[in-house]
């Protein structure tokens, strides 16, 4: 059984993860709130090897350390 999955508004990307996450985290950073479109951004943090994506995932540099993650198809956040 998946413990964590989840997609985009289309359905072209589909992620999921077997294991707990190594971070959970609400951010009220001024970023975020652009980004989701929301007073804050709750997220879970993985590694990246315990992560499985399918479909296309397009990025963009919100700052100059973080990329975003974004369906190429629907344009809804992901990562």
């Amino acid at each position: 059984m998946t413990k964590y999955q989840g997609g985009c508004l289309c359905g072209a990307v589909r992620y999921r993860a077997e294991v707990a996450p190594i971070n959970e985290r609400v951010c009220h950073c001024r970023i975020c709130q652009k980004a989701i479109g929301a007073a804050f951004n709750a997220r879970l943090l993985f590694r990246i090897d315990d992560v499985t994506v399918e479909g296309e995932v397009a990025t963009v540099n919100s700052s100059p350390d973080l990329k975003r993650g974004f369906c190429a198809a629907c344009g809804a956040t992901l990562f």
